[in-house]
């Protein structure tokens, strides 16, 4: 098994050393001749090959069901992501700093490589300082829909976490207080992350309700900013930098859609636990915390019908999992 970085030495040295030793060599892709070979639907990808070293499958992890891989026991080939040919030009696009994978969108692209430093260990504080200095103006008029807005608050709002917590992970032993201080400035207001959260992301709904009121006296700059439509899916993409999070991806609106999509999936994937003897079905915990989010529980119970987690037949009692707060940090989708 090899390890495969496009990063240059000095970046993938530091990465490395505030790592645990890997157990396996790592290959410094330069110009990237490995990796555009393949065209992976995302990362991290599965390729999928038969007795015969052939490939029937390039696949994202969130569609590697029970039912797919039994399918592919059987020979029965279903329908799979085309492999980049060796003669084909192929330009990577796994670095987030990589133009071909930084939005066009301004805003979006300054929340992306603030998220990338907060991953890589790179200093974030020139990243902040933009975020800070940017008009209130600028920002309303920068984010005008629903998928820039949701790009641009998901991906701040996991790389303030990051570079909250690694600065003083001791601020997790008082979790309301991390979340509700008001620690983070763009546009040359404060934010807490609670703000971004429900206030931005949640369109003013209260914290503990279950998800069905709203706030009764919501801040105005939440308001101006928010969404204009309310998508559950954002539950499976924050990081609140517990062990019970989903991971961290690098969102962006030309594609936030499938993004969020794939983060659903894979999160219920590993952590609804369905049991077919006692007819009961374990969901996360969030998705009890915020069920008017999602429907309430039937439409709980439409969603992982869909995703394969439950057959369609199906008509378990729902209980929700408990939640680990552990701290959990370097969440991130590779």
């Amino acid at each position: 098994m090899l390890l495969i970085s496009i990063e240059d030495k000095a970046r993938l040295d530091k990465f490395l050393k505030a790592r645990p030793a890997f157990a396996f060599p790592i290959i410094m892709d330069k110009d990237a001749p490995i990796t555009s070979l393949f065209n992976p639907p995302s990362y991290p990808y599965t390729v999928v090959m038969n007795a015969q070293n052939k490939i029937i499958a390039i696949t994202e992890a969130a569609s590697i069901t029970e039912n797919q891989i039994n399918l592919w026991l059987k020979g029965e080939v279903t329908t799979t992501k085309a492999v980049v040919s060796t003669k084909e030009k192929s330009e990577p696009s796994v670095s987030i700093m990589n133009s071909k994978k930084l939005s066009s969108n301004t805003l979006v692209a300054l929340s992306q490589n603030f998220m990338y430093a907060a991953k890589t260990g790179d200093e974030t504080q020139s990243f902040e300082d933009q975020m800070a200095s940017l008009s209130m103006a600028s920002l309303k008029s920068g984010l005008k829909t629903d998928d820039e807005k949701k790009a641009f608050w998901i991906n701040t709002y996991n790389g303030f976490t990051q570079v909250l917590l690694k600065k003083n992970p001791d601020a997790y032993k008082n979790r309301k207080a991390f979340f509700t201080s008001d620690q983070i400035i763009i546009a040359g207001e404060k934010f807490s992350l609670d703000d971004i959260e429900h206030g931005i992301l949640r369109r003013n709904k209260a914290k503990w309700s279950l998800g069905y009121f709203n706030k009764l006296f919501g801040g105005k700059k939440e308001k101006a900013l928010m969404v204009k439509k309310l998508d559950y899916r954002l539950h499976f993409a924050l990081n609140c930098g517990a062990k019970s999070c989903p991971p961290i991806a690098f969102y962006n609106p030309e594609d936030i859609d499938r993004q969020l999509d794939l983060a659903t999936a894979a999160y219920l994937n590993g952590e609804a636990v369905y049991n077919e003897k006692e007819n009961s079905l374990g969901l996360p915990a969030i998705m009890g915390w915020f069920r008017r989010d999602f429907g309430g529980k039937r439409k709980m119970l439409v969603l992982v019908r869909k995703l394969g987690i439950v057959p369609e037949n199906a008509k378990p009692g729902i209980h929700f999992n408990k939640y680990n707060w552990e701290l959990a940090l370097n969440n991130y989708i590779k």
